[in-house]
């Protein structure tokens, strides 16, 4: 493996020293041999609209008999799970960069912000043997039947990245990017989930975690021209965090104020994100700048991050010294549209 990268890697500087600007090079009309006007230093800014959703496990907040309960006995599930799902929201990435012609290498720094939400809610049947029941224990504190179950979700992600690049332009109309430097941010996650009684009770449930990091990000980006302007581009990279960790777990009976749950912990812990998205794009040289259009789809998953809280309780009437959580983990994936426009001068 190391003696393929390395073939690799010196197949690409022979063939990018193949194609060094030659001395008197004076900027002429570009045409098909400089497609990536490399031989000129330029700025270049880019924005690109996301449209994403989030997706993950875990989060069933109630459970929707189907069948009738027998009036004695155990039952463990007849019917359906009910699960918070996020909708589509808009987002945004900037970047700001330059490209230092014709050493080949460019600097830039980018920023990504997302909010995404959803929100769901189930009412029981009308058939007195089918309840609806929740999936955190502690909802039997309100010793009634549930009329309705709600659920929200909030997320938010906020990253920022420094960047160094190696560009490689093996041929006219190849351009490979290696990249690396340092990321950091912040992801947070609020989920709240309403159980309603027959009688207008109603118990609140919430969880939250977040993450606040920094580390080291590496990848590589390409562009591959295949005729009329229109190339394919596309992205990869992957990165690992180190920051602080947050979780909460809350459990308030609203009618009576009770407070049966206020759990917590925060923890230094590594956290991986992994980027990658592929896609059409539209690009245009001219004299004195060049345009990007991009649209594709991306998949941007985060791991050792997802961590939701459903205790266990004590059933015993006196105090114990035992209390075992079940602690749901899982990876966190938001993905969807990617709209790019950038321009150099």
């Amino acid at each position: 493996m190391k003696k393929l990268l390395v073939l690799i890697l010196l197949t690409f500087s022979f063939a990018l020293q193949a194609y060094e600007c030659p001395n008197d090079y004076h900027d002429p009309c570009l045409d098909d041999s400089d497609l990536f006007r490399k031989c000129e230093k330029v700025t270049f800014i880019n924005g690109e609209f996301l449209y994403w959703k989030a997706n993950q496990g875990n989060l069933e907040y109630a459970f929707q008999y189907d069948q009738d309960v027998p009036v004695a006995g155990y039952t463990y599930g007849t019917g359906k799970f009910k699960e918070s799902d996020y909708d589509w929201k808009p987002g945004f990435r900037l970047a700001l960069g330059w490209f230092n012609a014709p050493h080949y290498w460019q600097v830039y720094g980018q920023f990504t912000w997302m909010r995404i939400t959803g929100s769901n809610s189930s009412e029981r049947t009308s058939l007195a043997n089918q309840p609806l029941v929740g999936t955190f224990a502690q909802n039997g504190v309100l010793s009634e039947e549930l009329k309705e179950a709600r659920s929200d979700l909030k997320l938010n992600h906020e990253l920022g990245d420094f960047l160094v690049s190696r560009v490689f332009i093996p041929s006219p109309h190849f351009r490979l990017r290696l990249f690396g430097g340092f990321t950091g941010g912040r992801i947070k996650q609020r989920w709240n989930v309403d159980y309603i009684s027959v009688n207008s009770n109603v118990e609140k449930i919430f969880n939250r975690f977040s993450f606040v990091g920094v580390g080291y990000r590496l990848g590589i980006d390409l562009d591959w021209f295949f005729g009329k302007d229109f190339y394919l581009s596309g992205k990869a990279s992957v990165a690992q965090l180190v920051g602080k960790y947050k979780n909460l777990a809350k459990i308030d009976n609203i009618s009576t104020g009770t407070i049966f749950e206020n759990s917590r912990y925060n923890q230094w812990r590594a956290a991986y994100n992994v980027q990658f998205y592929l896609g059409p794009s539209y690009q245009r040289a001219y004299c004195s700048s060049r345009f990007e259009l991009f649209a594709g789809y991306e998949i941007n998953s985060w791991f050792n991050i997802l961590e939701v809280i459903r205790n266990t309780g004590a059933s015993s009437s006196y105090l114990t010294t035992e209390q075992i959580p079940r602690i749901n983990n899982g990876a966190l994936l938001m993905h969807g549209l990617t709209a790019r426009f950038t321009i150099d001068f």
